[in-house]
Order: C-alpha cells, then structure tokens, then sequence
C-alpha cells in the first residue's frame, strides 16, 4: 500500500496537467483527498507516513478525474467554507466567494449602528450564504431569503438547518413578485455578467447554473430592476446593497442616484477592488 503522502503528490502532479486545477493542483488534491479519508486538511499532512487503503486510493483518484473535467471541488465535496462556516452546495447553486465577505461586513457594521431589531431581504439567495451568516453573527435580526429557483431555495434551507439548527423564511420569487412588507435592509448578489461572458462560460462546460450569472447585455438586466422596485419594499432610510463586478460600479451607483436612493457609497474589497454598491432610500 502507498502512504497518504506519496498519493497526494501523485493527485498533485496530475492535476499540474489539468488547466482547470493547474493554479492549485496541490490543494485541491489535499482537500479532495482530506474529503475522501473524512479527516481535516491538518491532520491529512500529519499523517503523512501513514498507508491508505486501496478502495481510498482507488475513491481518490476517481474524484481527481472529476476534477480533471472542469468540476469545481466545492461541487465534489458538496461543501464550501465561506465567512467562517461551512456550507452545502451543488450544481443548483453558485458556490460562495471570498468576494461577498465585503458585502456581508458593510451589512454587519451598519445593522450594528442601532440596536433595534432589523428585518433584512436576502435577494437571490441561492446556497443562503450571504442570509444564514448575518444571522449567525446577529442572532437578533429577522432575514427571510427569496430566489426565483426552488432547488437553490432547498438548498438554502438545508444549508440554514445545518448551521442556524432552524430555517429562514424563504419565498420562491422573481425578484419582488412574490415579496410582501417593508424592510431595514435589502442585500443582494443577483446574476451580474454579461450574456457575452455567460455564453463564452457555458461553451466551455462551465458547472453553475446559468441563471444565476446571466445579467444581460450589459450584466445589469436584474440590477435595474432591483434599484427600480426596491424602494416599495424598504423603510425611510433603509439600505440597498448590491454586489458586482468592478466595472458595474460607478453604473449601479448612478442608477442608484437618479432614483430613489441617496447617501450613495461604493465599497472595496480586500484586495482594493470596487465590490459594493449601496445607498439609503429616501
């Protein structure tokens, strides 16, 4: 039998030949195998001199040759940490990104601006990401999720029985048709890329769901239509906030000042990248 360590290079080198994984062949196969043997990424490199078991070698580099045909190893892992938690995902989703932290952090320091209780909109929910770690870090807001899709929506509320122990209200809709009520806070990370972007993605195999990254010719089909109906649907003051490509930006923000929306401010990432948009109802 092999020992855990000399399998790990083997799964490196292959996919150092993949051009999906060839940024980061050693650790997608650290997690995926990490995921095989159910033991932590730490525990899988102290274990190193330790012999795998033929029917773990064989799973293993099965998943590898999954990976190898351009399937993202959140996807084969079902699991994708993000903000700290761990969350379910598959191909009914988007897997979360470590760009939404910046629109989750701006929420968090502006409902922690009063102490009243807050009611939030999660728009496009999808794997609940954005919705369930709000209320996971402030217990005492109420969140319900909306999305247009029904398999996203069930996986949002296995993702909120997992990590809250209860489930969010969730609503299938299209944007606000289904919405009712006023709210302190509408986030949102709805499909933003241009149909050309999404076309030449999907030529290419690309795994998520299509409705959930095409935006129209110009990626901003959904974001207008946020900006236009949102105000209906938030108190005096309340807050929009829509992530987005960097380019879209300085867009959203224009759009968000010739309607009903001041106090306008756009948001960098870590990596000092425009992400967030966001303004007040007037």
């Amino acid at each position: 039998m092999k020992t855990i360590r000399e399998v790990l290079t083997e799964g490196t080198s292959l996919l150092k030949e993949s051009p999906e994984s060839a940024d980061t062949p050693f650790l997608d196969a650290m997690v995926l195998l990490s995921y095989v043997l159910n033991i932590s990424k730490e525990k899988l490199l102290a274990s190193y001199p330790d012999k795998i078991s033929q029917s773990d070698e064989d799973s293993f580099f099965n998943i590898l040759k999954k990976r190898m045909l351009n399937q993202p190893v959140s996807y084969l892992t079902k699991q994708k940490e993000f903000y700290g938690l761990k969350f379910y995902v598959d191909e009914n989703v988007l897997v979360p990104r470590p760009d939404s932290e910046t629109l989750i952090e701006t929420a968090i320091a502006i409902l922690k601006e009063t102490s009243r209780e807050k009611t939030i909109l999660d728009l496009c929910t999808g794997s609940g990401a954005l919705a369930i770690t709000l209320k996971h870090t402030l217990p005492e807001i109420n969140i319900k999720c909306s999305d247009l899709s029904t398999e996203a929506l069930e996986v949002c509320k296995k993702n909120c029985r997992i990590i809250l122990g209860e489930e969010l209200e969730t609503i299938e809709s299209d944007l606000f048709d289904n919405i009712n009520g006023k709210f302190d806070m509408v986030i949102t990370n709805p499909p933003y890329l241009t149909d050309e972007e999404t076309d030449l993605m999907m030529s290419n195999d690309w795994p998520e769901p299509g409705m959930a990254l095409r935006g129209g010719k110009d990626g901003l089909d959904f974001i207008r239509k946020i900006i236009t109906g949102a105000p209906d649907y938030l108190e005096k003051n309340a807050y929009l906030l829509i992530e987005s490509s960097i380019d879209q930006t300085e867009s959203i923000k224009l759009l968000m000042e010739s309607g009903k929306f001041h106090k306008t401010m756009i948001i960098k990432d870590l990596s000092g990248r425009n992400r967030v948009t966001l303004g007040q109802r007037t």
